[in-house]
């Protein structure tokens, strides 16, 4: 009897840890995703380039942003593996709003850096 009930704690303490271990997308990983924002072929300070964690595509609604810096480069540290969706967007001074099309990115289980260049339109 001793044993089963040890068999059975061992088993559940795995599971445990098992299921603890898997990740979702988000902010606790080694991957980057960066790249340019464009507007034919100018780079472009400033532009908002927003993610949307476990997406293939977009619905309106994001998890985090980043600025580009004056070259138009921007960098999104730390992801872990899984889906994600990006778009970028930038207002100008007149209130008119460019966007890009939407870019699909799935991080796999290596370390890596992903390169996703955007063309505001």
């Amino acid at each position: 009897m001793k044993t089963i009930k040890s068999t059975l704690i061992l088993i559940m303490v795995s599971i445990f840890m098992l299921s603890s271990c898997s990740k979702e997308p988000g902010f606790e990983g080694k991957n980057n995703i960066k790249g340019t924002v464009t507007m034919n072929g100018v780079a472009v300070a400033n532009a908002i380039v927003h993610i949307a964690f476990n997406q293939k595509a977009g619905d309106g609604t994001f998890d985090a942003s980043a600025a580009t810096d004056a070259s138009g480069n921007y960098i999104i540290p730390a992801l872990s593996k899984g889906d994600y969706y990006l778009e970028a967007e930038i207002t100008n001074p007149m209130l008119i709003t460019f966007k890009s099309d939407g870019a699909y990115v799935n991080i796999g289980s290596k370390k890596e850096d992903i390169t996703v260049n955007l063309e505001l339109k």
